[in-house]
């Protein structure tokens, strides 16, 4: 195999994957080690909830084939929701080392109103069912406040400021460019 062929990149880039995975990119020594710790422990995770997602989803069939009330069927729906939605949120922390905040809020507010449809609205306490409803008012304006940060940090990503190079004098790019010094 020549270090040219086809199949030598396609190692190369499986192998990169790997070492990008278990080799920290940004950190070294004992850090790193932790880093790689870490991200084993987020593969077992993901392995325990793909298992409880799969027992989930037989438990929900046999819900559904044995007419139970339909809370219980809801029930179970919006838990195999959260733990997809989980699921996808640990992935994407291995992929990219970072959390998804806006995954989080969503989760957490689709948690609380199956606890709710689970319960129902007219059995919980009143106090109870207040402090439900300031949470998820709360965790509704986060999600808005961080959508708008989000949409602001992605304006800031698309404004480049292109100068001219030694090799192009006197071209500029539209108003972001600036007085020349000659």
């Amino acid at each position: 195999m020549t270090p040219g062929s086809a199949a030598h990149r396609v190692r190369e880039l499986k192998w990169n994957k790997i070492k990008r995975f278990f080799g920290s990119q940004t950190s070294y020594g004992i850090s790193g080690i932790l880093q790689n710790l870490q991200n084993l422990i987020v593969v077992v995770i993901c392995l325990l909830m793909f298992w409880i997602m799969i027992t989930q989803i037989y438990h929900t069939g046999q819900a559904v084939l044995h007419a139970q009330k339909f809370r219980d069927i809801a029930g179970h729906l919006l838990y195999l929701f959260v733990m997809t939605e989980l699921f996808r949120l640990m992935i994407h922390y291995l992929e990219e080392q970072r959390i998804l905040l806006g995954t989080i809020i969503e989760v957490t507010i689709v948690s609380l109103l199956r606890e709710v449809i689970l319960e129902g609205a007219l059995t919980i306490a009143w106090d109870r069912l207040l402090s439900v409803c300031a949470l998820i008012l709360t965790l509704t304006a986060t999600l808005m406040i961080h959508h708008r940060l989000e949409k602001g940090r992605g304006k800031l990503g698309q404004i480049t400021i292109d100068r001219p190079g030694p090799d192009e004098p006197g071209q500029t790019s539209g108003p972001a460019a600036g007085p020349r010094d000659s």
